[in-house]
């Protein structure tokens, strides 16, 4: 008997291993389409820096800043006048200035927060604290040696010298005094245009009845000045939508209260 497969079987078996071949192929085909790169412009996009899908830049950050300072002293004035004031129409006009500001300094502290950036620190006069103007005496000489005039030469030999006001380790530079949002004045004084001084919250904070009136209404509107320039700045340079739409609600809102103050100047009583 012969062993020698028939043509037939013979075709049919090479049939069913080429059909295999192919399946095998096509199963190889898929599996690297799979695991291949994922392609350019694809969902998985890495999110915006902010987290928010709105950039931020300088001036937001400056703007955030220097206005939380601005609303915690007009806060601070504006509580005086419930007790201090005799106006009716002041003490409406401060309950307002304090509900409105209050959460907008919140809001300011949130950006700063998720931006990474500092918050101001607390501070009525919105003044550099005494670690921003150099040493904590504001005498030393470039010596390192200190004398109590603060008149040491930098030669050590105590004889006062035009050099020795103004260096970077003594009565401090006008960079020195630099506030977060670096607006402090060279002096020292209002930090920031149209702040008050201690000087002049401590006479609000005395002052009462009509006195009290006339003295808030200058201070605020002064206030207000300030706070309005750095809100038109945010307007015009600013890039994070929501901060410039807060800057415009505040040019809004302390103009029309400039208007109002205006009106109460000079009154005295109703």
């Amino acid at each position: 008997m012969s062993t020698h497969p028939s043509p037939a079987r013979a075709s049919a078996a090479v049939a069913v291993a080429v059909a295999a071949a192919l399946s095998l192929a096509s199963c190889g085909a898929d599996s690297a389409s799979s695991s291949g790169p994922t392609p350019a412009g694809s969902p998985t996009a890495s999110p915006s820096p902010t987290g928010t899908g709105q950039a931020h830049d300088t001036q937001d950050v400056s703007f955030a800043q220097g206005m939380i300072q601005y609303h915690r002293q007009s806060i601070e004035m504006a509580d005086l006048a419930e007790t201090r004031a005799q106006s009716q129409q002041v003490k409406t006009l401060a309950r307002d200035i304090e509900q409105e500001q209050e959460p907008q300094v919140q809001q300011l502290t949130q950006w700063l927060d998720s931006w990474g950036e500092p918050v101001p620190e607390a501070s009525p006069t919105g003044t550099a604290s005494p670690t921003d103007t150099g040493s904590p005496t504001g005498t030393e000489s470039p010596t390192g040696t200190e004398s109590p005039t603060g008149t040491e030469s930098p030669t050590g030999t105590g004889s006062p010298g035009p050099t020795d006001t103004g260096s970077p380790t003594g009565t401090g530079s006008p960079t020195d005094t630099a506030s977060p949002t670096g607006t402090a004045s060279p002096t020292g004084g209002g930090a920031m245009p149209g702040m008050a001084t201690e000087e002049e919250l401590n006479q609000l904070r005395q002052a009462s009845g009509t006195e009290f009136d006339d003295l808030f209404v200058s201070l605020m509107t002064e206030h207000h000045e300030g706070s309005m320039e750095l809100a038109r700045t945010e307007t015009e340079q600013g890039e994070y939508q929501p901060a410039k739409d807060m800057a415009r609600s505040i040019l809004d809102t302390q103009s029309g209260q400039v208007r109002e103050m205006g009106t109460i100047s000079g009154q005295g009583t109703e």
